[in-house]
């Protein structure tokens, strides 16, 4: 199943440190779905962690870099006792639906001298949507099986802008508030419904029989 990401993401609460000209920070990040990709999952808030690098031009009101993000946008537990044929000790399946992104920054700040920093962003890259699942006994014990449910990927820019504060006590440190709209290509991806575990009959080996999942 093909569905369009488009996304518009809210950038908050990043902390950044100046060495020389190049520029280093995190991200607490909180996604909203729109569109369509909003009719297809069942989340309405997608967090990400998120850090970037910069390099800053002398004297001009320029950056560019490279932003990494990472985030959950679902997850599931089952506990089953028929993931495999001839054994009846309870298992825990868990799925998380992933969210990675790579993009190219490059940012535009009109003024360089006053204490509140604005900036414009345009953005670049790729997203990279994976869901993966994992059975043990429980929390605490070794995995005894896992793998990747489906994987695509597809490019994506992100358009928007903010302010960066100076952090009082930390030098070079400022907080920075961002909001970017995120657009891209088509990818597929699982959303709530859209797998399902068969369990198999008969004797079968509990480290040789995959777990067998229905796509819809």
């Amino acid at each position: 199943m093909r569905k369009s990401l488009l996304i518009l993401l809210f950038l908050a609460s990043a902390t950044s440190l100046k060495a020389q000209f190049f520029i280093a920070g995190g991200y607490l990040n909180g996604g909203v779905p729109v569109s369509k990709l909003k009719q297809e999952v069942d989340k309405t808030f997608f967090p990400t962690l998120s850090g970037i690098l910069l390099y800053e031009f002398y004297a001009q009101p320029i950056q560019v870099g490279m932003e990494l993000s990472y985030g959950i946008y679902g997850t599931k537990v089952e506990v089953r006792n028929d993931f495999y044929p001839g054994y009846t000790v309870d298992y825990r399946l868990r799925r998380n639906n992933n969210y990675t992104s790579g993009m190219a920054v490059f940012r535009y700040l009109p003024s360089l001298t006053s204490k509140l920093t604005p900036f414009i962003e345009i953005q670049a890259g790729a997203n990279y949507l994976y869901s993966r699942f994992k059975i043990r006994p429980s929390i605490f014990e070794n995995v005894v099986e896992a793998g990747k449910d489906m994987q695509d990927w597809a490019f994506a820019y992100k358009i928007g802008g903010g302010v960066q504060f100076p952090l009082p006590g930390i030098e070079g440190g400022k907080l920075e508030l961002r909001i970017n709209y995120q657009d891209g290509g088509t990818m597929r991806f699982l959303t709530k419904g859209d797998t399902n575990y068969l369990p198999d009959k008969g004797d079968g080996d509990l480290n040789t029989i995959p777990v067998k999942i229905l796509y819809s």
